[in-house]
């Protein structure tokens, strides 16, 4: 990170932390994509055993690394005031923090997985490849953990490069491990869907000890002096969670209000709840634009905010906000003029291409309300306000979304579209309602 004078300076920046970071989060989809494809490749009774699994560990999974990716702004406001040593502390504190929570997950997973598996009423063989897959791939939660902390420092030292070539090796470690455990190769049992779990587990590990090697090697990571070890301190640790804590909470509301809607989908044919997942996915494809730019104005505004450079804060959140719209033109008018061909990538039925078709008209809005909102979280949290945005997303999602789509769905044929309309206008009001609370943080800022 480094101080910029001109526009044009401040955007190269931004571009320089934003680009990793988008390339990262397609890998980190790519990683996702391997497990499902190769698993079904298996068998489709292993498939659906490992997608009722990931059902489960995505939102408490994304609610963990949410917490930890609270390391960003807090560095951030560090490195801006210059003080090294609060930022190696601050660096262990949420190493310590990343095992608390390991444990946390390792709890979850192994005393209420086998219950809620048995509530939810699956078929006796898909239960049990979820259940193996959930206890397979708890061995790598303290790796990928630890790993979320070392990214999340990265990112606040603007070395995003890294953070993506980093990420973008648990694309072969994840399929290597994956060919030999799922298919039982160099002598190995034939694991299936579990194979998937473990294979994922060991990746995270793989990738972890590159990690190691990385920050011994680095000259800028290691003028930190990360290895210089400091005492837990329960003080700063609690700054942290207080920080992290909102931001885990509102990702986990976040992913679970859309895993509730597909359920509300199962109402409906197979056909719609198949079109549904299809347009979701290519809609939670294209998020990772807006998501990335959240991602970056963290790092940006919390690193001019801690050197009490208000202009140049106000700067670079103009400019992810613009870029975001920028990119949410792009894509729109790319789907809306090739829905159908998206659509094909899914299935080959007309009659589902044309629902799907239909389902990603309302992704369009989808893009809108991301472009609008997601920017604006990034730029509060690079605030260090986290608590006051996750109650405003928690009211905005949770108290719109439904209501509008029960009555809509009681009062009119829309049938399964009203869901998605209620999904936009609860981004929307989230946006909304954010956007008033960054007037008053600046407003208070400026006194």
């Amino acid at each position: 990170m480094y101080p910029t004078k001109t526009i044009k300076e401040k955007f190269l920046l931004f571009l320089k932390i934003f680009l990793p970071i988008l390339i990262y989060q397609f890998a980190n989809f790519s990683a996702s994509f391997i497990d499902t494809m190769m698993t079904g490749q298996f068998s489709t009774l292993d498939l659906a055993g490992v997608s009722m699994a990931t059902s489960l560990w995505n939102p408490f999974f994304s609610f963990l690394t949410g917490i930890v990716s609270a390391l960003v702004p807090i560095i951030g406001y560090h490195l801006g005031k210059g003080d090294k040593n609060k930022i190696r502390e601050e660096f262990h504190q949420f190493v310590y923090l990343s095992g608390f929570l390991a444990l946390i997950l390792y709890i979850l997973v192994f005393v209420f997985a086998r219950p809620i598996l048995s509530w939810l009423g699956l078929d006796v063989e898909v239960a049990g490849v979820a259940l193996s897959y959930l206890y397979y791939i708890s061995i790598g939660i303290p790796p990928f953990l630890i790993f979320s902390v070392c990214r999340s420092f990265f990112d606040a030292l603007g070395l995003t490069r890294l953070s993506m070539y980093l990420m973008l090796l648990l694309v072969p470690f994840n399929t290597l491990f994956n060919y030999f455990l799922i298919y039982g190769k160099l002598g190995l049992p034939a694991l299936g869907g579990s194979g998937a779990g473990l294979g994922t587990a060991l990746a995270y590990w793989a990738v972890l000890a590159v990690v190691v090697l990385v920050m011994r090697k680095n000259k800028q990571i290691a003028s930190y002096q990360v290895w210089d070890w400091t005492s837990f301190n329960p003080a700063m640790l609690k700054e942290g969670v207080k920080i992290g804590l909102p931001i885990g909470l509102q990702v986990f509301a976040e992913v679970a209000i859309f895993a509730v809607v597909g359920l509300y989908m199962s109402k409906y044919s197979a056909q719609t709840i198949a079109a549904h997942q299809a347009a979701m996915n290519f809609a939670t494809l294209m998020y990772a634009f807006p998501l990335s730019i959240s991602m970056a104005l963290p790092i940006l505004v919390s690193y001019e905010h801690g050197a009490k450079r208000l202009k140049d804060v106000q700067q670079y959140s103009l400019i992810g906000r613009l870029t975001a719209v920028l990119f949410a033109s792009l894509t729109l008018t790319f789907l809306y003029f090739n829905r159908e061909m998206v659509a094909g990538l899914y299935g080959i039925e007309p009659e589902f291409i044309a629902l799907t078709s239909d389902f990603l008209v309302f992704a369009l809005f989808f893009q809108l309300a991301d472009a609008f909102t997601a920017p604006i979280q990034g730029i509060l949290r690079g605030y260090k306000d986290t608590t006051f945005p996750f109650v405003l997303g928690l009211v905005s999602y949770w108290s719109m979304t439904f209501p509008i789509a029960w009555l809509l769905d009681s009062l009119t044929d829309l049938g399964p579209k009203a869901y998605w309309i209620g999904l936009i206008v609860g981004i929307f009001t989230c946006g909304i309602s954010l956007n008033l609370r960054l007037r008053y943080i600046v407003k208070k800022d400026k006194q």
